[in-house]
This record gives structure tokens, sequence and C-alpha cells, in this order.
């Protein structure tokens, strides 16, 4: 297991023409880190940081990086020291000196106490580098400049939360789910003094850490089926398994119950996800999946044998076929957007009752959202007394969905994913796997990863001016991923292509493609 290092991050507000300007700093493309991504300062806790150990290692790392470093002036207020020269720098870093040397020669008095608790983020497992971070922030006087040490950071730039939001919307910038959560935090200010105002009735965000009791074990914080052991299991009482178990009925909530499939698979994780929403008028059946006996017995168990509709939130052949015998057996109508003609995996045998618009109300609480992406006719159902969306295949726990033209589009799901960052959706419900928090989060992440992925595209295509085949593409673009899912790879390196074509970027000719000049 990689271990969990403690680590802290120092975000320097400074007034420009547009609103308070944050400084971002882009990581060298060799780090192995986050490589190529724009951060805030910061890094791991040295033993030499001593007292407010958080904030210090937050002034010391903003200081190697940056030459920035937070001190308070002769009358006790905020102010900076800058050093652009790295030999001073260079030694803290390599834990030749410590902060609270450095500024013992250079008579500063380091502000430690003067910054701003942001909150607290720890690196889900996978990536090889992990951290438990503490987040903070500090204004600094306008006009301030930063000198990146050329070593970790190459770039510095100053921008507004929203610039830099924007920026990484459209995939100029790439930036992590921390990053964009604290730029959130942060936004939509006049000046950095607001900012600095609004602290007092700021809720940091803070990541859970500790592990949660399930029967007979416990989770890690972090781990599949975390999420729903907190939803489900408040108390902590350690009443929920942690985990999927086809067949079960599981009470998500009074209203909505989740009943999963017996199809386990690559593409299907623990298998289909079922959802039974109870209302005082009608019963709602969400995605019945594939025509098992034993499933659709359980679904009828579930609803005392009464169904009025049933919802598709797309018609891929994991999460249609039980609706034929379900209508043979309860006379429920059909919702859900026909498929373009000629797509592979789709269900053609069925025909809606109805074909909902994006924003209808199927019952009161229960609103329709258009969500193409994964397949052009994908819906999701926001069931908003409770802030749960119902989400079919635009979340995967533990995975990524695969986008597949030409049914599947990279460009909608992006499109798709930002929009649902301005609904108030407070839980995923997906179509494989368990309930999941802080969906945005997951959106960020989602968004970061597809941009990630195109950032390489682009730049293996730039050390081919005169064009390339695909398939001597797909390895390099893939390198980090096993060969035995190249194949799969191949479907998501064609909707990357599909993209950048569409958006005029790339040029395709036979089996080759090429940048536009």
């Amino acid at each position: 297991m990689t271990e969990i290092r403690e680590a802290a991050t120092l975000v320097l507000a400074r007034d420009g023409a547009g609103g308070p300007e944050v400084l971002l700093l882009r990581r060298t493309r060799d780090a192995v880190f986050l490589p190529g991504f724009d951060v805030f300062p910061g890094g791991a806790v040295s033993d030499l940081d001593g007292a407010l150990v958080d904030r210090t290692t937050a002034l010391r790392e903003c200081f190697e990086e940056a030459g920035v470093l937070v001190v308070r002036d002769d009358a006790g207020g905020l102010t900076t020291h800058t050093v652009p020269e790295l030999d001073e720098r260079r030694r803290l870093d390599a834990g030749e000196q410590s902060l609270a040397d450095y500024c013992g020669r250079a008579g500063l008095t380091p502000a430690a106490d003067g910054l701003f608790y942001l909150g607290r983020w720890i690196t889900p497992p996978g990536p090889p580098r992990r951290f438990d971070t503490r987040f903070f922030l500090a204004p600094v006087p306008a006009g301030q400049t930063a000198w990146p040490d050329g070593t970790e950071t190459t770039e510095a730039f100053w921008l507004t939360p929203e610039q830099a939001l924007e920026e990484h919307g459209r995939g100029e910038r790439l930036l992590v789910p921390p990053t964009l959560g604290t730029l959130r935090q942060i936004r939509g200010f006049r000046s950095v003094a607001d900012l600095v105002a609004s602290m007092a009735y700021l809720v940091p965000y803070e990541a859970p850490a500790e592990d949660w009791p399930i029967r007979n074990s416990s989770l890690a914080a972090g781990a599949a089926g975390y999420d729903e052991a907190r939803f489900l299991d408040p108390a902590a009482g350690g009443h929920t398994t942690g985990r999927i178990e086809p067949g079960e009925a599981v009470a998500i909530t009074p209203a909505i119950t989740r009943l999963t499939a017996p199809n386990p698979g690559v593409m299907t994780g623990p298998g289909t996800n079922t959802y039974i929403l109870r209302t005082d008028e009608e019963r709602l059946v969400v995605d019945p999946g594939p025509d098992d006996g034993a499933h659709v017995e359980a679904i009828l168990a579930a609803t005392g044998g009464r169904i009025d509709r049933i919802l598709l939130t797309h018609t891929h052949l994991d999460h249609t076929p039980a609706s034929h015998r379900l209508r043979e057996r309860t006379g429920a109508r059909l919702v859900f957007r026909r498929p373009a003609g000629g797509l592979a995996h789709h269900d053609y045998d069925l025909a809606p009752d109805h074909e909902p618009a994006d924003g209808d109300y199927l019952v009161p609480g229960l609103r329709v959202l258009s969500t193409p992406g994964h397949a052009a006719n994908h819906l999701a159902f926001l069931w908003e007394p409770d802030g749960l969306l119902l989400a079919g295949d635009l979340v995967m726990q533990s995975s990524t969905v695969v986008i597949d033209p030409p049914d599947g589009h990279l460009g909608d799901y992006l499109a798709t994913l930002r929009r649902l960052l301005d609904e108030p959706v407070a839980y995923l419900l997906p179509g494989h796997g368990q309930l999941m928090a802080d969906p945005w989060a997951v959106f960020d992440y989602l968004i970061t990863h597809r941009h990630r992925r195109e950032h390489k595209v682009l730049d293996c295509l730039a050390e081919a001016p005169e064009g390339i085949e695909t398939e001597a593409l797909l390895p390099r673009v893939y390198d980090d991923v096993p060969a035995a899912i190249h194949p799969v790879a191949a479907r998501s390196l064609e909707a990357h292509l599909e993209k950048l074509v569409d958006e005029g970027r790339v040029q395709r000719s036979g089996y080759g493609v090429r940048l536009v000049s």
C-alpha cells in the first residue's frame, strides 16, 4: 500500500484588474507526480518544519518553489520577502537548513499564524504518490511576482479563479480536483480584502480520513464502498457489508432501493444496478438490467408486483432486456429516448411510450436530465429531495466509462459533466457500483482524466508533424496501461480523435492523423 505523506499547500492571492488573482505553478513534464499540471505551491512536511508544522510547510514550500515567503512586517501586518535567486531556496529544499534558521539569519518573522485554513484533501488510492494535504490562503501585495525554481516548476501564472476554471473546462490547463475545489471556494470576490473577510464564514472542505466500520471489518477512506457505508450507516455501527451482493435489496433511502443483477464483468463491474423509486402515486423502476429470471423476480418482489413506469437511462443491452418481461407482467409504460439506428449494443426491440425532454418532471421531485456522451440517448434522473442522481453509465465506481463512437461522443460527455457541476447533486447512484459522495470531485476527476489523455494525444502528434497512423499512435498514447486492454483503449483513442477533428485541431486521411498547422 502506498504511504500517505503529510503535506501542505499555500494559495497566494493578490489584487488584479479583474479581481483576486492566485498563483499557479506548472510542474515539469518529467515529474513523477502530476507532470504538466498547474498547482498551488506546496509539498511534503519536513522534520525541520517545527512548530505550526502544516503552516510552516506551506510557507517553506512556497518559498522554495516560487521564491515568495509570507512574513510579518515591523507593524505586524502581512507582507512578502521575495528571492529570485535559487541558492538559499535549494538549501531549504535539500534539508540543509530549516525555514526558522533562514528567517533567523535574515531577520524575518514567518507569518505561519496569519494563514487562513481552506481545507484538507487526501490523494485517493492509485497514484504512485499519495498526500494528506492541508490547504491555506495568504493575501500578498498587488503586483506580487513569483520565480519558479526550474526543477519542480517551470512557469508561473497569476489568474483569477474564474479564468483558471474556464481554461480547465476548455482543456487548456490541467488541474486536479483539490485545485479545482479550492478555486471554487475562493471565486466570486471583487477584491482580496473581500475574500479575506469571507474566511470567517468559510466551511473548510475536510476529506474523510478515518476507517469506517462495516460488518466484521472496516473500510479505509477512499476504498470502494466507503462513501456508501458512511451514507447508510452514519452512526458508524458497523451495520453494512461494504460491498455489493447481487440480488440483495439495499434501501438507499426510504424512497429508493437498489437491486444489483448477477451480471458482473469487466464492463459491468459488480453487475448492473436496478433502482426502485416509490412515491405516493407510483412505483418506478430504473434500468431493469439483463433478462435474468431471479433478478426479474427480485424486482417484482421489491415492488409488490406493481410497476407503473420503467425508466431507462439508455438502451445498452446490460440495462434493458428485463424490461420486456416486466412490461408483460405489470403493464408498465416505458420511458426512454430512442437510439439512432444501426448502432451496436442497443436494444432495438423496445419502443418508448414516452420520450422525455430535458427538464421534465416525471413525478414531483424527479427531474430528467439529458446527459449524452456515453450514449447519444443517455438520460439521468435527479431525485431532488435527497440530491441523488440516478446516473446510469455517466460514471462507474473505481473506473472510467467507455466512450465508443459513433454512439458515444467525448465532446458531449465532457459538456455533460461540466453541466452537472452546476446541478444540485449531492450523491451519485451509478449504473455499476456503489453510492458515490462528492459528485463534483468525481466530475472534476473525470474531466481532468480525459483532458490529460487529450494532451498526450496532442503531444504525440506534435512529435510526428508529417502524421502518424492510428495503429502506431495507440501504444504511444496508452503506454501507461497494459497491452491487454489496448483494444478497449483503441475505442477511447477514436473518441479523442473524433473530438479533436470536430474542433478543427486534427486532420484525418485514411488511417493517418496529423495536427492542423
